[in-house]
């Protein structure tokens, strides 16, 4: 049987809310529906106080259930309050998009951490969405690291909404603020040349200046990896730190080309790992985050 995301969000919050918390969003829920925004603003703001804040118990199933009801919707991360606020946006009228468009950029620009964070997960879930592609370009801009992973992570809106450039500023931005590039929806499916070379010419400049290289960045950069890009991976593929020799293995591994071949032999053992599977961009996410 297959749901959708308000039925399950209110299957989520059935299970772990009070009574009184349960009662209390039904009758919120009743009020927004009626159009009026001040019933939304109001009970946007409450809602952590009348539901809680606890994380959200999802099961395997869950988690399946969703990404069935809207593909690429990964909640796991989510919490009580959350999932209450987005079932308050949900509730509210959307006939008349410019109207809806409105009354969710006044919540966007009044809206504390929390509440931002919330909202650009929302806007998955909601209709309209191409209205909002402003709204992503202007939310990546941010320096707060935990509202730009609310966009850039487990959210497939960049992938479906963004034009290239936004995208590639999205891509470049997480590289500056060490913000991991495997959780972003898409990632593999978006490279393109514009932003492979600008990857190349920051990761040439860093290695010149003998800085560090973000080890996730050879993934998107080496589809399109020139002459400079082939010799800064093949130095640091011999004698970089272990977690880069992974990286450029499995980034060169996927490229099946003449070049990567070559590189890969001069250090086969780790180049076997990446062939075989033993080496995943999850696990070097995990390692160097």
């Amino acid at each position: 049987m297959s749901y959708t995301p308000v039925q399950l969000l209110e299957n989520w919050i059935l299970r772990q809310a009070s009574d009184s918390g349960q009662a209390w969003l039904d009758s919120q829920r009743e009020a927004v529906a009626t159009g009026d925004p001040k019933a939304l603003y109001m009970a946007f703001g409450f809602a952590p106080r009348k539901v809680g804040k606890a994380d959200l118990q999802l099961t395997e199933r869950d988690l399946n259930d969703a990404a069935e009801a809207r593909p690429g919707w990964m909640p796991h991360s989510w919490t009580l309050d959350q999932a209450a606020r987005v079932l308050l946006l949900m509730s509210l009228p959307t006939e008349d998009d410019a109207a809806f468009y409105q009354i969710l950029e006044k919540l966007f620009q009044t809206a504390e951490i929390r509440e931002q964070i919330c909202l650009y997960q929302a806007l998955q879930l909601l209709p309209h969405q191409e209205l909002f592609d402003d709204r992503l370009a202007e939310g990546i801009r941010t320096n707060i690291k935990s509202i730009f992973e609310s966009i850039a992570h487990h959210n497939p809106l960049p992938m479906e909404l963004m034009s290239e450039h936004a995208w590639n500023q999205m891509i470049l931005k997480a590289l500056f603020i060490g913000a991991a590039l495997d959780p972003v929806e898409g990632l593999d499916r978006r490279v393109n040349p514009e932003l492979a070379r600008m990857l190349i010419d920051f990761a040439h400049e860093r290695r010149a200046a003998k800085r560090p290289i973000p080890v996730e960045l050879w993934r998107v950069a080496a589809p399109f990896a020139d002459e400079i890009a082939l010799e800064d991976m093949k130095a640091l593929y011999a004698a970089g730190e272990q977690l880069e020799q992974s990286a450029i293995a499995l980034a060169l591994v996927s490229t099946a080309s003449d070049e990567a071949d070559v590189i890969l032999k001069t250090n086969p053992e780790v180049a076997k790992r990446a062939e075989n599977g033993e080496i995943t961009w999850p696990e070097i996410a995990r390692q160097a985050y």
